[in-house]
């Protein structure tokens, strides 16, 4: 039988498609379009965040121990309705090989009787509490994040700390402390991000200056990441494909929230700020996905926090989704 011609428009034009598919990719997939998410009425004030494999979402509430969940295609449901030793839903952490998830609940804004800061972690097959860990007394956690094995790290944001819980062990311990992450205001550690085996960055909120840690030894050593300016209130981090450190910068002062980027955090010299986004009130976390979808929490919570503003109550709080940027060797 003859063959057919394919007209020379048409094998350029498939030549251009197959050399779209393998040029390297810089952004996001087209799936990750920018879109703002609205919670439902009366879920105040988000915080944590963490999205699973299949696209289903988990935010966390500051003042309440809610968490709110929502699959692909569906509405927002009450996932959890928190519980007396559940009453702050904060820096949520998706294990997905062991089916927990896991969150910091600081007794931050009760202005009543203090209660114990604890971490807590949630059987996501059925939303009943797995653990809920107090953490000794004088301790607040901050943000959390988990090493491969399911290893959980907490930032201690009152003595500048990170605390460490190995699988299967009944408490945290501390594993590395410094007064370089401490902070006058009382909110010092806060982001934290693992980079590699060996290495991980920390934020600290009250001082604006972002951190490696080297803990894959018997002697942990800090070192600050050499930035041109601080960062107004760096709360919530998280970690690009291309390695590139995310960093929420909340700003209670200004009212200036940004995402920003920092390329290459784990080498040495001056590193470039670029800014992802900015016009933001108070971004405080931030859940990425392997292919570079960011998931940022807005908290409006300025008002809370700040004398002489507590009537500008917000009369509604969004999720934000946007793809990273990434560099060309992505």
């Amino acid at each position: 039988m003859p063959y057919a011609i394919t007209p020379f428009p048409a094998r350029a034009a498939l030549l251009a498609l197959l050399l779209a598919i393998a040029a390297p990719a810089t952004s996001a997939p087209a799936a990750c379009a920018p879109a703002t998410m609205t919670l439902p009425p009366g879920a105040l004030y988000p915080n944590g965040v963490a999205r699973a494999a299949d696209g289903t979402l988990y935010v966390g509430l500051v003042t309440s121990g809610r968490v709110l969940r929502k699959r692909p295609n569906e509405d927002w449901q009450t996932f959890f309705p928190g519980a007396e030793t559940v009453f702050a839903s904060n820096a949520l952490r998706l294990d997905e090989r062991h089916g927990l998830l896991w969150g910091n609940s600081p007794d931050f804004l009760s202005g009543g009787k203090p209660r114990a800061n604890r971490i807590y972690a949630l059987n996501v097959a059925d939303a009943t509490l797995n653990r809920s860990l107090p953490l000794p007394a004088g301790e607040m956690g901050n943000d959390i994040v988990l090493g491969a094995d399911g290893t959980v790290y907490v930032t201690e944001t009152k003595g500048g700390g990170i605390l460490r819980l190995r699988p299967g062990e009944p408490k945290f311990r501390m594993l590395y402390r410094d007064d370089r992450l401490t902070a006058p205001s009382g909110l010092g550690a806060a982001g934290i991000v693992i980079l590699d085996d060996t290495l991980m960055a920390i934020a600290n909120f009250g001082t604006g200056r972002l951190y490696t840690l080297s803990y894959g030894n018997a002697r942990p050593a800090l070192t600050e990441i050499t930035l041109p300016r601080t960062i107004e209130n760096p709360d919530g981090m998280g970690l690009a494909p291309d390695g590139a450190l995310i960093v929420l910068e909340n700003a209670i002062s200004s009212g200036q929230g940004r995402i920003l980027r920092i390329a290459a955090p784990g080498a040495a010299g001056m590193h470039h700020i670029e800014v992802i986004r900015e016009g933001l009130e108070s971004p405080v976390n931030v859940a990425v996905t392997p292919q570079g979808c960011a998931f940022v929490t807005e908290s409006r919570i300025r008002h809370r926090l700040l004398p002489g503003h507590e009537t500008e109550v917000p009369d509604s709080f969004h999720i934000y989704q946007l793809p990273l940027p990434l560099s060309r060797a992505q």
